[in-house]
């Protein structure tokens, strides 16, 4: 049984499309920028809540250093939120940035309130992960309410 050569071109281009919707982000869009900008929180965070659940040796002044890093980041990818119809990128951004936005704004206020809050605990020094758990719990609940609420 043969295939006719059109309906071989219709499922080459289609396979070629499909394997495009799950590439990467552009770098320079406002997807890949965004992208970048949660994977620096993520250098930060990952290795502080492995140290919290003791998969990593608890340091208080490596901690801290990651705290810090945090704070840094903190208004790294909000701007990189374009309106919708501004990107013709595939994004997981849900809808409800923009059609709620001063929830959304609240959110984003909460994370930058839990991560400011972080640092001034840990500022103190941090000998022991207890010193640092509420305020990390925190600031993982934030991340958290961002994740369920506006993203796919």
């Amino acid at each position: 049984m043969s295939v006719p050569y059109p309906r071989i071109l219709l499922l080459a281009t289609l396979g070629l499309a499909l394997v495009g919707c799950g590439g990467p982000a552009d770098p320079n869009s406002p997807e890949g920028k965004r992208q970048a900008a949660f994977k620096q929180f993520l250098s930060h965070s990952e290795p502080m809540n492995g140290m919290l659940n003791e998969q990593l040796p608890f340091d208080g002044e490596t901690f801290a250093a990651h705290a810090e890093g945090l704070a840094e980041l903190v208004e790294a990818p909000w701007e990189h939120f374009p309106e919708p119809g501004d990107s013709k990128q595939r994004n997981a951004t849900l809808p409800e940035v923009w059609s709620q936005p001063e929830d959304w704004q609240q959110a984003i206020d909460r994370y930058r309130s839990a991560v400011t809050d972080l640092v001034a605990v840990t500022r103190q020094g941090v000998e022991t992960p207890e010193q640092v758990a509420d305020a990390m719990a925190a600031v993982r609940s934030s991340c958290r309410s961002c994740h369920e609420g506006y993203r796919r």
